[in-house]
Formats: structure tokens, sequence, C-alpha cells
């Protein structure tokens, strides 16, 4: 069974309003900075400030687009008596693996605690699995999940 860390499984479609929305901002976004790097090498007669202008717009987008990607890939798949935890970091792929004996407890926390390691959702609930004292692993709080672990909440 594979479950996403971060978001429902299956993960829910966005409508294809909310795809175009996104696109159309997108556009938007970049026609005025290629609006903005025009003037640079236009007006100020700097090629040199046009091109910072418009790597640092690609360079923020990057930026943010790494850690959502990271958040949509992450999982955890379990079989029997398996776990395995895939995290991505910065686009590197991580992976786990413990049993279902090696979680002694879990309980529930916000998605804004410091007990949470790692790429989260401040807004989301999440169950933190732990071995004694040691974080093992977050997934995200769901009924589905909840019955997974609830021999391990406290």
């Amino acid at each position: 069974m594979r479950l996403n860390t971060h978001d429902r499984t299956p993960r829910p479609k966005n409508s294809k309003f909310i795809k175009g929305m996104f696109l159309l901002l997108f556009v938007l976004e970049y026609f005025i900075v290629g609006m903005l790097a025009f003037a640079c090498i236009y007006y100020a007669e700097s090629f040199i400030w046009g091109i910072c202008v418009i790597l640092i717009a690609v360079c923020l987008t990057v930026l943010i687009l790494i850690p959502i990607k990271d958040l949509e890939k992450a999982h955890v798949e379990i079989t029997d008596k398996d776990i395995l935890v895939v995290d991505y970091y910065w686009g590197i792929k991580k992976e786990k693996h413990f049993l279902f004996s090696d979680i002694t407890s879990a309980e529930v926390v916000p998605g804004s605690s410091i007990k949470i390691k790692g790429e989260r959702i401040p807004q989301i609930p999440y169950i933190v699995l732990r071995n004694n004292k040691k974080y093992l692993f977050k997934i995200i709080y769901l009924p589905e999940t909840e019955t997974l672990f609830k021999q391990h909440m406290q």
C-alpha cells in the first residue's frame, strides 16, 4: 500500500480551470519580467541588467517549484512488516526502511511544530512516529492513516 506523506491518497486532480489560471498567472508574471528586462536593456542601455532580471525570475521560480515537487513525490510504502519512507530534499531522493516493530509511539502534532523534521505543510496535522524518543518518520493525519497506526497512538 502506498500513501502520500503530505496529501490524500489518491491525490485529487486539479480542474482544467485551475490549471488554466496557473498557466495564465505564469505567463503574466513572465510577461512583466520580460517588460522589465526590455526596459533595462533599451532605456538603461544595460544588456547585463536585463539578463540579470530574467535570471532572478527564473531562479525564484525554481526555488519555489522544487520544494513543491518534493512534497508531491514524498510517500510511504507499507507492506506486511516493512515500511519504506521515501522523502525528497531539493530533488534528491532519500529512502528509509523500518519495521512495524520499530514503532513504539505515535502522536498527532500540528504541521508548524518543531517536533516534525524535514519539509512539511504548516497548516496540516501530521502523525509523528517514533522508536522510544528517536524520530522515525511523519505522515499526514487522515482517518486512513490513523487506523493504520492506531495501536501506536498515545
